[in-house]
This record gives C-alpha cells, sequence and structure tokens, in this order.
C-alpha cells in the first residue's frame, strides 16, 4: 500500500475566524475612532474661542503640512513670543490668511516673519492691525479634504469618504456567520 499525503490547505476553524473577526473589528473601531477624533478638534477649538484654519502651502514644513488645521488663539500684537508661528492677513496674497512664524520684533509690535522652509524672510512687516494670533495647535491632514474639494481632487476625497465608510461598516459587523451569543439567566430556584 501507498500512502498519501495530503495537499490539502488546513481546515480554518471557528476559533480562528472569531479572533480574525475580533481584529478586523478593533482596527476598524480604532481608526473610525482616530479620525472622528481628529474632524471634532477643530471644532473644540471653536468652543475655546480660537478660530481653525486649513494650512494650503508647504511653506512652513515640516512644523506645518498642507492639509493640517491650526487653531489660531487671539493674542496682542505685543505679546507674541520670539519664535512664535503667527496668523495675519498676508496683503502680498491678496490678504488671504497666513501662518508663518515671528522671527524678529519691530518698532511698533511689527513682526519680520519667515516660513520654515523659505529661504529669506517675508518681504512686507506683519503691524498689530495685520495679526491675527498665534497657533496654539495643530492637527494634522484633518483639513485634507478641505483640499481636495477646493482644488478639484475628487479621487482623493471620493476615496477617503469610501475608506472611512469602509471602516464604519466594519466596526458595525456582527460576529462570523451571524451567531449571536445567547443571553445569560439567572437559574431559577
Amino acid at each position: 500500500m501507498n500512502a498519501v499525503e495530503s495537499t490539502a490547505a488546513p481546515r480554518v476553524t471557528e476559533t480562528d475566524e472569531s479572533w480574525w473577526h475580533i481584529l478586523r473589528v478593533s482596527g476598524c473601531r480604532v481608526l473610525v475612532t482616530m479620525v472622528t477624533t481628529l474632524m471634532c478638534l477643530p471644532v473644540a477649538a471653536l468652543a475655546l474661542g480660537w478660530k481653525p484654519a486649513v494650512v494650503v502651502s508647504g511653506s512652513m514644513e515640516p512644523a506645518l503640512s498642507r492639509g493640517d488645521v491650526v487653531a489660531v488663539r487671539s493674542v496682542a500684537a505685543a505679546d507674541v513670543g520670539g519664535g512664535a508661528v503667527i496668523a495675519f492677513n498676508d496683503a502680498t496674497h491678496g490678504g488671504r490668511l497666513t501662518t508663518h512664524r515671528a522671527v524678529q520684533r519691530k518698532d511698533g509690535d511689527s513682526y519680520v516673519t519667515k516660513g520654515d522652509a523659505n529661504r529669506t524672510p517675508d518681504s512686507m512687516l506683519v503691524t498689530p492691525d495685520k495679526l491675527k494670533g498665534v497657533v496654539s495647535a495643530v492637527v494634522p491632514w484633518v483639513g485634507s479634504a478641505w483640499l481636495w474639494l477646493q482644488e478639484g481632487d475628487w479621487h482623493w476625497l471620493i476615496l477617503a469618504v469610501l475608506l472611512y465608510g469602509a471602516a464604519l461598516r466594519g466596526c458595525l459587523e456582527g460576529p462570523p456567520g451571524g451567531k449571536r451569543r445567547a443571553a445569560r439567566t439567572a437559574p431559577e430556584h
């Protein structure tokens, strides 16, 4: 008699499936919790009286990246500390809100500013009337969807929404095979 070797794949047991299910659902829940928390942080900044703004350029890399949301806290021009990242209306960019580092204080509470990634300081001084405040918090990536929407990058926006939806669906998925644990009841006496 000849012995025949079995080449069949090992069977996946119900225990293996349930562990995979637990890991998958847990991963989805962690992802959804992280993303949802990051999306809520700019709203919390509003509750503190801070103004959220989306970073639209890479001039402050690596401190701030495109798509980061910054929370800007209002301060008097005299209270800006050396090296602080400030937000101001930039006349050279049509009054657009810009976030750059204050590198030098001049007379009358005006500031020389420079983007960390830029070689030279900005050409215009930031005067107290242009200053909106200091960057007090940064939430990475959350503004990316807003940038994609503004720039017409629909494929990234749709992909992000689909991935978030898939993760959300994974959070709500029941146990494998549709089996539910029987409710425990107290024994009758």
